[in-house]
């Protein structure tokens, strides 16, 4: 899935696989490092072949294990819309609101591209 279908489709399902490791399991060393974490990538790699490809339907679209549904209610997510709006609209009022909040979406986001070539 690309990220403008995620971000433009009506509400899209998020399915997060969540795999407990042991800090003693992870090996010390960098050489041993290298390969263990490539083959974290292999099984990562085959979980998703299996969520997206598999040819069972009941294990399409499924990650091995107990699966959670976990539901946003509106009591979780209405306080924070409310002060985010409330502060939008308090600074978008005043003229010294309005020119904090262009200054900072046009500096935070030259910052933001240099601070990502800067690390790439």
């Amino acid at each position: 899935m690309k990220v403008t279908e995620f971000l433009c489709k009506d509400s899209p399902k998020i399915h997060i696989h969540i795999d407990r490791i042991d800090k003693k399991d992870v090996p010390q060393e960098q050489v041993y490092m290298k390969r263990w974490l490539h083959e974290r990538f292999e099984v990562k790699d085959k979980l998703l072949i299996e969520f997206y490809d598999s040819l069972d339907p009941e294990r399409r679209n499924k990650f091995p294990g107990e699966s959670v549904t976990s539901k946003l209610s509106l009591k979780k997510t209405l306080p924070s819309l409310l002060i985010l709006s409330g502060l939008t609209a308090g600074l978008l009022m005043t003229e010294t609101g309005r020119n904090l909040y262009v200054k900072t979406w046009i500096y935070g986001s030259l910052i933001g591209c240099l601070w990502v070539s800067i690390k790439a």
